[in-house]
């Protein structure tokens, strides 16, 4: 029983890091909307594509492949969470991890070793200090 109490504390866990994830993209790009309403797609690859390119210098393709990636993302978080109340499942928060390192592999299998390295703090960086200790 006891480990199953641990594995629940490790899931809410990663489910916390991984909305406060979401919400600080959502966060970010609030000043621009109406009070109340959620950021809407464009502007939500465009704060992503204004961080990362700051950090990182990505040519052309990876650019690319960068914002095409994040795009997904968005899209199918947006479509797993629609009328969902949070926070998500254990059904859901697996889902949610899934199109995470779908992400992460498709964005990383375009950048050279400096850039993942880069790449991997700038999502820490984003997800909060408790994504640090994982």
């Amino acid at each position: 029983m006891e480990d199953c109490v641990g594995v629940v504390h490790l899931t809410i866990k990663s489910m916390k890091e991984f909305i406060s994830a979401i919400l600080f993209f959502s966060v970010f790009t609030a000043s621009a909307q109406k009070p109340g309403s959620p950021p809407s797609m464009e502007e939500r690859i465009k704060k992503t594509k204004e961080i990362i390119s700051s950090e990182i210098q990505l040519n052309s393709t990876q650019l690319k492949i960068t914002i095409e990636a994040f795009s997904n993302f968005f899209t199918q978080v947006d479509q797993l969470l629609k009328g969902a109340t949070p926070p998500p499942n254990p059904i859901q928060l697996k889902q949610l991890e899934a199109i995470e390192s779908e992400r992460d592999q498709k964005i990383i299998s375009v950048l050279n070793e400096n850039q993942v390295k880069r790449y991997k703090e700038i999502i820490l960086k984003l997800r909060g200090p408790k994504a640090r200790t994982r």
